[in-house]
């Protein structure tokens, strides 16, 4: 809930207006439960005016193990499937009062978002990859995750596998510095 960068995996997040990150790995929530419960990074909101609102569930990570490499590359999918999938279901039992003070745990922008309408992205940030090595990345998470994305009725896009470069694109990241020492302060 802080306009804090967040660095992971060698990458900053952010800052993001205050209210639109919601650090789940830095949570009293996430603490609560996190023994034998694996969970992704952070939620964020990226766009305040978006409509649909959007809310992007964020894993990173500084390395994948290649496709062909075996059982590495499942159990690796398989870890990140249960990541994005467990933050997900964290949120919406937050936001349905599931956990003591769960609900008073998320940033305002979070409980009042309209979750029935709200856009998901469940994202994987890999640092240093190229774009054409996310491909199989992304196909192997996207079947991974069918049953959820079937489940949630999520968008058939909902599932993103994306290098640090396009995270940058899309302002999530900026991994010039991995401490954020030449990051402008946050406003």
């Amino acid at each position: 809930m802080t306009a804090e960068p967040i660095v992971e995996s060698g990458m900053c997040f952010g800052p993001y207006p205050q209210g639109h990150c919601f650090h789940i790995e830095g949570s009293q929530l996430y603490r609560r439960i996190a023994h034998g419960v694996k969970m992704a990074e952070m939620i964020v909101s990226p766009c305040a005016a978006a409509d649909p609102p959007r809310l992007w569930i964020i894993e990173a990570k500084s390395s994948t193990p290649r496709p062909e490499t075996q059982p590495g590359f499942d159990d690796f999918i398989c870890e990140i499937r249960d990541k994005l999938t467990n933050a997900l279901t964290l949120l919406i039992a937050a936001c349905l009062g599931r956990h003591e003070n769960g609900r008073d745990a998320l940033p305002e922008t979070f409980k009042t978002t309209d979750l029935a309408r709200a856009d998901f992205r469940l994202v994987l940030v890999i640092n240093g990859h190229q774009d054409a090595w996310c491909v199989p990345l992304q196909d192997a998470l996207s079947k991974a995750l069918h049953a959820t994305v079937k489940t949630w009725r999520l968008k058939p896009t909902a599932v993103a596998v994306i290098s640090d470069a396009t995270a940058r694109r899309y302002g999530l990241v900026d991994v010039g510095s991995p401490r954020g020492e030449d990051r402008p302060e946050p406003h």
